[in-house]
């Protein structure tokens, strides 16, 4: 029984990144116009994707908006921290996962 359930719990644990894609219940980009030539981005990976990659796909969807280049007003980097709990024959096991994340204002360039 321990063993099937280490088996599931690498399974769960070993997921697909988040793609490249608008944002949906695993992931992705978020973006809103804020003024003229401005807009907030944020790029939401899931517990699988790494801060350099989420970083990497915050910048490819501010090029998509801003294709003449843009200036970071300024951004955030950080994570949402999620709990799930696995059972063992009797034991109860909490596993954390990190969901890392950029939020940030670009302005473009004309």
């Amino acid at each position: 029984m321990k063993i099937l359930f280490l088996m599931g719990l690498m399974l769960f644990t070993s997921g697909c990144v988040t793609g490249y894609q608008a944002y949906t219940w695993s992931g992705g980009y978020k973006d809103q116009q804020i003024g003229v030539g401005r807009y907030w981005v944020e790029y939401l990976g899931n517990a699988s994707t790494s801060p350099e990659l989420v970083l990497e796909r915050w910048h490819k969807r501010a090029s998509e908006l801003c294709p003449d280049g843009y200036d970071e007003v300024g951004n955030e980097e950080g994570a949402n921290q999620s709990t799930a709990v696995g059972v063992a024959g009797s034991a109860v096991i909490p596993i954390s996962f990190s969901h890392p994340y950029v939020k940030g204002e670009i302005e473009c360039k004309n």
